[in-house]
């Protein structure tokens, strides 16, 4: 079965980390996914198309994805 990124929980929260300043999103299947922005929902965009673009780059070269958690998916 092909996954797609909305297929994927995602978390976002704020740094406030001194030089961050930034709301930060992960992909709580594969957490070395990770993007960053100045709002929630720059965030959110970013860190799909960062999952968008590490699916299709896995596809390209046959590497396994982790199983998104969620039960829709």
């Amino acid at each position: 079965m092909k996954h797609e990124a909305r297929d994927y929980e995602v978390r976002i929260w704020w740094s406030g980390r001194p030089g961050d300043e930034c709301y930060v999103a992960q992909v709580v299947e594969w957490p070395q996914i990770m993007a960053h922005g100045n709002t929630r929902e720059e965030a959110a965009h970013e860190i799909q198309a960062a999952l968008t673009l590490s699916l299709g780059d896995a596809a390209a070269h046959g590497v396994a994805v982790p199983q998104p958690r969620l039960a829709y998916a």
